[in-house]
């Protein structure tokens, strides 16, 4: 899944019927010669009926391969944007020093009598090792880039790696929509499959945010509002647990982390990768709240303590109100004692504003 430019119809139109134009002219020249190999006199009728039947010939094989290849050029194009450029360079350098060793101890099969068996294995053999030395080079990209002197982390700076739990928060869309989160953001497929699996769940709660998440991203890419996508080439068997695998791929291509998981921010700060909560953002945009401020808050439920009445700001903001269990359903006007700040965000604590007055006039 990744937000990309419409493909260019265009250019793929043009380049169907220059391939067209060349099975064409191929095939015009092989009905010519043809039927002027069967024909006594070169201006006979047989001639130019040959160059026709070519020709027509060509034309509707020329569409048919042209599309047939440019399908081909499309998915190969599509599957190398999906490669890391640290593995296409490694992978190269795995491919090109395979294919030397390979020469090297395979030469000798030319001299077999038959030039085409000895051909054939010798290609053969180039193909088999050219294509495990490049997944070679991908698995042990790091240490083969680091002996040339290479840096591995080739991705930019602003690269951003989507956990579950960022995907799964309704405020990434907005996050993304005003600007606030930008730069290519890639979620891994191990994500993307903890995701569908949530989406999958038998509790309604679950499944109702999974298919918010898989919906979030959809938007994403239908308003092309980031550039991101799926990446798959990197599943770290080693790991069983999503989170790792998550910051080891952040490791790996020098990324931040996308994430509300307060315990994975901790682990991956730890090993010197930046972090971006949504929680932190909301924190920050948050009014402040004073001691001795007055607001207006509708008690919804009971507190932990007896008498106690919990309501919300418009910000999530957590109030507990002393005395206000008899209040529940009601807005009042409420005074802050304090506020508390914690991990999990802000809790404010206060009493009803006339109380309050009361006692400080007494």
């Amino acid at each position: 899944m990744r937000a990309q430019n419409p493909p260019n119809r265009a250019g793929s139109a043009a380049f169907v019927e220059l391939v067209r134009l060349v099975v064409t002219l191929a095939f015009t020249a092989l009905g010519y010669g043809y039927a002027k190999s069967q024909s006594v006199s070169a201006d006979s009728g047989r001639v130019i009926l040959g160059a026709v039947l070519g020709s027509a010939i060509g034309y509707v094989l020329g569409g048919v391969f042209g599309r047939r290849l440019e399908r081909i050029f499309v998915g190969v194009e599509r599957r190398f944007a999906e490669i890391d450029g640290a593995d296409m360079v490694a992978g190269g350098i795995g491919l090109i020093a395979t294919l030397f060793v390979t020469g090297l101890f395979f030469w000798p099969v030319l001299f077999l009598p038959n030039r085409i068996v000895a051909v054939s294995l010798l290609a053969f053999a180039l193909v088999v090792a050219g294509f495990l030395g490049f997944r070679a080079g991908i698995t042990k990209r790091e240490d083969l880039l680091q002996l040339f002197g290479l840096s591995w982390r080739t991705r930019a700076g602003d690269l951003r790696v989507m956990d579950t739990s960022a995907i799964l928060d309704p405020r990434l869309l907005d996050a993304v929509r005003s600007g606030f989160l930008r730069g290519p953001m890639i979620v891994p497929s191990f994500v993307l499959e903890e995701v569908q699996s949530i989406a999958d769940a038998g509790d309604p709660i679950r499944r109702a945010r999974g298919r918010r998440g898989l919906e979030t991203l959809s938007a994403m890419g239908r308003e092309r509002l980031a550039d991101f996508r799926v990446v798959s080439d990197r599943t770290f068997p080693e790991y069983s647990e999503v989170d790792a695998k998550v910051i080891a791929l952040a490791r790996e291509r020098g990324a931040a982390i996308v994430t509300n998981d307060t315990a994975m921010a901790r682990i991956a700060e730890m090993q010197g990768i930046e972090v971006l909560s949504l929680n932190t953002l909301a924190e920050a945009l948050r009014a402040p709240v004073l001691a001795g401020e007055e607001l207006s808050v509708q008690l919804i439920k009971e507190g932990r303590e007896p008498g106690q009445g919990v309501g919300y700001l418009d910000d999530g903001t957590m109030v507990v109100v002393e005395g206000g269990r008899a209040f529940l359903g009601s807005e009042v006007r409420v005074a802050v004692t304090s506020v508390l700040q914690t991990s999990g965000g802000r809790m404010v604590f206060a009493r009803q504003a006339s109380t309050h007055a009361q006692t400080d006039s007494a």
